[in-house]
């Protein structure tokens, strides 16, 4: 007879958790009206945090909620709610960037990456 200790832990997604999405959320939502030109990163960056805080989004971006990695305590449940929202918020981000910079952002992996990468990329200074 298995114990609690051998179940693997339930993953639920309520609408409290980050990894919930609304019904009305879909990949091409504007989530901002500041569009990053390669030039205006600050601007663009504090109009990003603050519609993804509105929307219990941030922690994908700000390192607090990182990829789960497929072991005994994580679920396949778990792993693929998380690969939906980073693809959805890549959606977002890619949808307020000037479409002349998509092919220097469009190929990173994890949303969680691409502040860092267009730090890198258009010459701003990481912190």
């Amino acid at each position: 007879m298995g114990t609690d200790e051998t179940k693997p832990k339930e993953f639920i997604i309520d609408s409290s958790s980050p990894h919930f999405l609304h019904p009305l959320d879909s990949p091409g939502a504007i989530i901002t009206t500041i569009k990053f030109n390669g030039k205006n990163y600050d601007l663009w960056e504090q109009a990003i945090r603050t519609a993804l805080r509105a929307k219990n989004k941030l922690a994908f971006i700000d390192g607090t909620l990182t990829k789960p990695i497929l072991k005994d305590d994580t679920t396949f449940a778990e792993a693929k709610a998380w690969k939906m929202i980073n693809s959805m918020i890549t959606s977002w981000i890619m949808n307020v960037i000037d479409p002349k910079l998509h092919p220097r952002v469009a190929y990173v992996d994890s949303i969680e990456n691409v502040g860092e990468y267009s730090k890198k990329v258009f010459n701003f200074e990481c912190p």
